[in-house]
C-alpha cells in the first residue's frame, strides 16, 4: 500500500524512462487536484496516459497470511507477469526440471 501511495503521489516527478514517456503527453495535474483525487482516480489517470497494455496498473484485493485483513495490491501488468514467470521458475527449479528434455 505504501509503495502505491509513493508511486502515485510521485507521478509529478517520475523520471522519464519508456514506461513513463506516454505521461509526457498526459493532461496536467496540480498539486490540489491530484491530493484531492482518491487512489482509484490516481490510477485512472496513470492508465489513461499509457499506450501499451503492460505498463498499465492493476490493483487487486489478496488475503494477507497470517492475517483476517485483505491488502489492496497495484503493479503493472508486466511486474505481474515477471513475477508470474519467476514463481514457474522457481518451481521447476525445485522439482529438478529445468525444461530441457535432454537434461537428466
Amino acid at each position: 500500500m505504501i509503495a502505491l501511495t509513493l508511486a502515485l503521489a510521485a507521478c509529478s516527478s517520475l523520471p522519464t524512462s519508456s514506461a513513463t514517456k506516454d505521461l509526457q503527453v498526459a493532461p496536467a495535474y496540480t498539486q490540489e487536484e491530484k491530493d484531492a483525487m482518491t487512489e482509484e482516480e490516481k490510477v485512472a489517470a496513470y492508465n489513461e496516459s499509457m499506450s501499451q497494455d503492460r505498463d498499465e496498473i492493476v490493483c487487486r484485493r489478496v488475503q494477507v497470511t497470517g492475517s483476517h485483513f485483505k491488502q489492496t495490491v497495484c503493479k503493472t501488468r508486466a511486474e505481474m507477469e515477471q513475477e508470474r514467470q519467476d514463481a514457474q521458475d522457481a518451481i521447476m527449479r525445485a522439482r529438478g526440471n529445468t525444461g530441457d528434455p535432454y537434461a537428466n
